[in-house]
């Protein structure tokens, strides 16, 4: 078995309160033995847990409680490690985000009867929004100087880190803001929304200078055009390649209300890894014969979850965004699915979506280290490694990399309520999944399963290899690719039985961008 999973029945946080938020610290990976991490807990009784995690390469050993964090007076809907590891930030129902830091010593409040405590943080800022509206994810900047926020105003906010102070809020989305992520290359911001889309603003910098936080709109996801009919790699059996890195229910308010019945008859943890034969991906011309239609793309805001996690991979490369949905023609059904945008392509429709998915994806998180490419095999994407990344539907994670793009396993019911966030180890050895039932389980990654490691270090890898650009609008047309066949992912037993062939369909060059796709002029984002 490549994969292990199991659930760590802990008192996490007060009366089994929903876990919101997890992050797994960034630490310098030992190479051999027991390795540990200190990990980060967003719960309903408006706390935040500090734990260490001791674990092998086969599992998790052993967690321990190391301390409470408790400012915060609602609950606490995400947490998160800034990159170099030193500071924390956490968001809460009460409107605030507050950054905390290891004290190196033991500090005990009046009043404090925590006799287990065996590390203190204090309370280095913190921010407030003038709305006082609840904040349900943030994200760091890649040089740990600012923090972007998503609140349920609508609004996403930027705020300096050393002053506490709002440097800018974007008022465009005309819903809850449930997701933002921040570039790890420090050119965009994204952010989804309830409103049924995902906008992405440009930011600037120069060599010797602060970011010049002044985000203008680079582009509204809202709708495509979407072929009527879906083909397979069976009809391209010519003219095929590799996929370029160029492409041309009523959401709950702050009132918490979950489901505990389990999502099967009975909760054993099914886990299963799949194989790796299924077709390439491959690229196709247009089709001068298909119908398309304008269709939006995600869910809209009757979807029953407080968050839409979206991110970038760690190389910056991918855009991915949950909450997606898939439908061709007005009598099927939605299908849920992910899409996927490159670089060089954040102002076209997605270049590719994972479908298939029984319940919609609510995050993704990448691992964050790069793999080497496996032999003999080409790559969806023109890379020079491989990224391995998780995504999180409300009952059931599934895993994949980036060369295949077919999912390499899938662990379910291993949750009694909806799953609200995912994180990665620093070696990318185990991922933790949190839930609304007030339980965290841990999934092991074995190298079996995802190969060898090109490097721990992907900013120092990236900048000894610079990606080579390409011009962002070469006139080349590509396809979407459907990576997956619509049944291969949502039950375990049909994973290692994927499709007879990857279903290709034509979305990101629509007969009315075929000819020419002019760049959208920029736009100052609404201050």
């Amino acid at each position: 078995m490549s994969i292990e999973a199991a659930i760590h029945t802990l008192h996490w946080h007060d009366n089994n309160l929903p876990i919101y938020s997890l992050d797994i610290q960034r630490t310098n990976v030992p190479t051999t033995g027991t390795r540990s991490a200190r990990v980060a807990t967003g719960g309903g009784d408006n706390n935040v847990r500090i734990w260490r995690i001791n674990y092998t390469e086969t599992k998790v050993e052993s967690v321990e409680y190391l301390s409470s964090l408790t400012k915060h007076t609602q609950a606490v809907n995400c947490v998160r490690f800034n990159p170099s590891g030193d500071m924390l930030a956490s968001a809460s129902d009460d409107g605030t985000i507050m950054i905390w830091c290891l004290s190196d010593k033991i500090i005990k409040e009046f009043g404090n009867e925590d006799d287990d405590m065996k590390e203190s943080w204090y309370l280095e800022t913190s921010y407030r929004s003038s709305t006082l509206s609840e904040i349900y994810d943030i994200s760091w900047s890649p040089d740990s100087k600012y923090i972007c926020c998503g609140s349920m105003d609508n609004i996403t906010r930027i705020f300096s880190v050393a002053t506490g102070a709002l440097i800018r809020q974007i008022a465009e989305h005309n819903h809850y803001v449930q997701g933002v992520t921040w570039d790890p290359r420090n050119e965009y911001i994204c952010s989804q929304s309830a409103d049924r889309s995902v906008h992405i603003y440009k930011i600037t910098s120069e060599k010797g200078a602060d970011l010049n936080l002044s985000p203008t709109t680079f582009y509204k996801i809202i709708r495509a055009e979407l072929p009527s009919k879906s083909l397979t790699t069976e009809d391209l059996k010519e003219n095929t390649e590799s996929s370029n890195m160029d492409p041309p229910l009523q959401t709950p308010r702050h009132k918490r209300t979950h489901s505990n019945s389990s999502t099967s008859s009975s909760h054993s943890i099914a886990v299963s890894a799949t194989r790796s034969s299924s077709p390439l991906p491959a690229v196709m011309p247009a089709s001068p014969n298909l119908v398309y239609k304008s269709l939006h793309l995600y869910h809209n805001e009757t979807l029953q979850s407080f968050f839409r996690r979206l991110t970038f991979s760690p190389d910056g490369m991918l855009l991915f965004s949950s909450s997606g949905v898939f439908k061709t023609d007005a009598s099927e059904e939605n299908i849920n699915t992910v899409y996927i945008h490159t670089r060089f392509g954040l102002n076209r429709p997605p270049v590719a979506h994972l479908p298939g998915f029984k319940k919609p994806a609510i995050a993704i998180k990448f691992s964050p280290v790069l793999y080497k490419l496996l032999e003999g095999e080409r790559s969806v994407f023109k890379l020079d490694y491989r990224m391995v990344f998780a995504v999180a539907t409300q009952d059931s994670v599934v895993i994949y990399d980036t060369q295949r793009l077919k999912a390499l396993g899938i662990v379910s019911n291993i949750h009694y309520s909806v799953i609200t966030d995912l994180s990665w180890s620093s070696d990318g050895q185990i991922l933790l999944v949190s839930s609304a039932d007030g339980f965290v389980s841990s999934v092991n990654i074995t190298r079996s399963l995802v190969g060898d490691v090109e490097t721990y270090n992907v900013s120092e890898y990236l900048s000894e290899h610079k990606q080579e650009k390409v011009p962002p609008n070469t006139g080349q047309q590509t396809s979407i690719i459907d990576l997956l066949s619509t049944d291969a992912t949502p039950a375990p037993e049909s994973i290692g039985k994927p499709g007879d062939s990857v279903q290709v369909i034509d979305i990101t060059t629509p007969r009315s961008e075929r000819d020419t796709t002019p760049e959208p002029a920029p736009k100052r984002a609404k201050i």
